[in-house]
């Protein structure tokens, strides 16, 4: 967490930076990153089953008079960690579903920083070495790489790409991405880079550190049009309440990773599903959700996106009262079909995540597979 403070605090850019370089050697060095092994899943069912003991709920009214559940548990209040912390307070009624990222979701990122992860105490581990912990990491460094890459492969044809992060938090992947770029001489006149998040607490995050890394203080884009890098907030169904808007530019590659879970349809399973409680139908479907998505990108465009899988780790997170969509490639292939992407590749798999790359189809492939099935 001291980590996490000093990344994103003004006026330590020599620090932001040695610790965005700790992390960009540790994902694009070549190095391993595995998922956890089968000691690690053990204890998890292991933490499951010792939490589904100990861990107590009540219902309450919040200060505007909505009911939300509170957890205890006595032994996570003890060790004073901010993940048990943020796993036991309520969320705010509106998103009480959603995990929330925040700082301890970028605590689990600093574990990637071998420098950092030495100075961990044992609540650290404990917390953030799980299953769950492990695989966060390397959905992290799969998208970063995945993002990098599909950049890098049009900026070496000399054309220009336009990359957005979609509900992105502090936006650190993204980051992590344009800084290997422009680090690795390709020219920022090509590049135009997106963050957005709906939260304004976590795109202020972000603009700190975009203001403390020399490759992005330097290249920091005022408005929606132009090259540099930028972040703001949105709500990315806003377009479609809002016929009438003037559309922007679309974008070669977006990446939108740890958001579709939270979506219903095209799953195997969901957590309402599992623990055989009555689930709210939402407004919006994971089938709207990846019509925008779909509108975002330019024909042929790039979208990076994740499976997750129900796994004695994610079941720890539903004990506190967070819901998920469960889906496998399968799942996610039918999903995106429905809207005309076709899979890429598979970037990597964990034990609960797979990152994979989609492809928008582009007219020229709609016509051609009409022809053939005639």
């Amino acid at each position: 967490m001291d980590a996490v403070a000093a990344l994103y605090d003004t006026g330590r850019h020599e620090l932001s930076e040695e610790i965005v370089a700790s992390l960009g050697r540790s994902i694009f060095g070549g190095n391993d990153l595995k998922p956890a092994t089968w000691v690690h899943q053990g204890l998890a069912k292991i933490s499951y089953r010792a939490l589904k003991w100990t861990t107590k709920s009540a219902v309450v009214e919040d200060a505007s008079g909505a009911k939300v559940t509170v957890f205890s548990n006595k032994l996570m209040e003890r060790s004073g960690h901010p993940y048990a912390r943020s796993l036991l307070d309520s969320s705010r009624s509106d998103i009480s579903k959603l995990v929330e990222g925040g700082d301890p979701m970028n605590a689990n990122y600093m574990m990637l920083a071998p420098e950092i992860r030495s100075s961990c105490g044992l609540w650290d581990k404990l917390f953030l070495d799980s299953v769950q912990g492990k695989d966060v990491r390397l959905r992290l460094a799969l998208e970063t790489r995945a993002m990098y890459e599909e950049a890098a492969r049009r900026l070496q044809k000399k054309a220009p790409v336009r990359l957005k992060a979609v509900a992105a938090g502090t936006g650190l992947s993204l980051i992590l991405a344009y800084d290997r770029l422009i680090r690795d001489g390709f020219s920022p006149d090509l590049i135009s880079a997106t963050i957005t998040d709906r939260e304004e607490a976590n795109i202020e995050k972000c603009n700190r550190l975009l203001d403390s890394l020399a490759t992005t203080r330097e290249n920091r884009r005022s408005g929606r049009l132009g090259c540099g890098i930028a972040a703001e907030t949105e709500d990315i169904f806003w377009e479609s309440l809002h016929p009438d808007a003037a559309k922007i530019e679309p974008h070669d590659v977006v990446t939108a990773i740890g958001i579709l879970e939270y979506f219903q349809g095209f799953s195997y399973s969901t957590s309402g599903q599992r623990l055989k409680i009555a689930a709210p139908v939402d407004s919006a479907t994971a089938h709207d959700l990846v019509v925008v998505l779909y509108r975002m990108l330019t024909e042929s465009g790039s979208l990076i996106v994740n499976t997750m899988r129900n796994h004695p780790s994610t079941r720890i997170l539903e004990l506190f009262g967070r819901r998920f969509v469960y889906r496998a490639r399968e799942d996610l292939q039918a999903l995106l079909a429905s809207v005309n992407f076709r899979p890429e590749r598979l970037v990597g798999s964990g034990n609960i995540y797979d990152v994979e790359v989609y492809r928008k189809k582009q007219k020229t492939e709609d016509a051609g597979e009409a022809q053939s099935r005639k």
